[in-house]
């Protein structure tokens, strides 16, 4: 072999190299995202719906005509004040609540920022047994994210253990953005552990998630569906879930497991295990 012909081939060898590295690079980096898409957009839309879920029960716990209350409401700065009401001035049900967060895009009172209209409809008082709330979305967005859908919340009564539990049910829910789509049906029981003893303080609600099963598309449109294994902790202290696991399985992909830990640690941190390879998820920070 002539000296030219050596370095073409020498060249053509390196070029061959290069792109195969760079194929590798790519597919990995392709690989761990597919791997985690699911986990991701599974947690943001359920915290996304649970959040509405906090926000109408604020606003529950504060007013006379759906508890039997003493205290005196007191709205979020972040909600326009003429038009979040009740749809009557009497406790005649079903009574239809407007959290009504404009355009501005003000802080809340957890720096989360809300836009649009939450719509949630009281077929009784909210701590009795059988109350049915229906919410919808109108132009809602929590932080860069469009959320439609309907949820319904409802109130089982008292368990054995002395605490209220409820049925959340999210129906065709849908959250968007940029690069984000993602469906979402699911059924959950949800169980208030503690800080109902305390009128005034909600930051220390606790409830916990019992059970659920979720099927949807993440946002390249593969389904998935996630079984709660071990109960998810909603501390109203933290946006997101503290504890828990689930079992995911995801559409041409090996079954996972989700864990968001253990020790009551408030992040946006969740751990994906497929066999023994664990991924660290992290779950977006909402801010626009």
């Amino acid at each position: 072999m002539s000296f030219k012909h050596w370095s073409i081939f020498l060249f053509l060898v390196s070029s061959v190299s290069i792109i195969t590295s760079l194929s590798s690079c790519n597919k990995s980096d392709r690989d761990e995202d597919v791997e985690t898409l699911a986990a991701r957009d599974y947690a943001l839309a359920h915290h996304i719906f649970d959040d509405a879920f906090r926000q109408v029960h604020r606003f529950a716990m504060g007013d006379t005509l759906l508890n039997d209350t003493g205290i005196i409401q007191s709205l979020d700065e972040c909600l326009d004040r003429r038009t979040t009401f009740l749809s009557d001035t009497v406790a005649v049900f079903p009574l239809t609540l407007n959290l009504n967060y404009g355009d501005k895009g003000a802080p809340c009172y957890d720096n989360g920022f809300r836009y649009g209209k939450i719509t949630a409809s009281f077929s009784g008082k909210y701590l009795n047994k059988g109350t049915l709330i229906s919410f919808t979305f109108q132009g809602y967005k929590k932080d860069i994210y469009d959320v439609s859908g309907q949820l319904f919340v409802l109130n089982n009564g008292i368990n054995s253990q002395g605490q209220r539990y409820y049925t959340f049910i999210i129906q065709d829910g849908l959250i968007t953005g940029t690069n984000i789509n993602i469906e979402i049906d699911g059924t959950f029981k949800y169980q208030w552990v503690s800080g109902s003893s305390t009128d005034i303080d909600f930051e220390d609600d606790v409830f916990e998630i019992d059970s659920g099963m979720v099927q949807g598309r993440n946002s390249r449109g593969s389904s998935f569906t996630n079984e709660i294994t071990e109960k998810y902790t909603s501390d109203f202290s933290c946006p997101h879930f503290l504890t828990g696991r689930s079992a995911m399985d995801v559409q041409n992909l090996i079954s996972r497991t989700l864990n968001y830990g253990e020790l009551n640690e408030c992040d946006n941190i969740l751990i994906s295990r497929r066999n023994n390879t664990y991924l660290e998820v992290e779950i977006p920070i909402m801010q626009p």
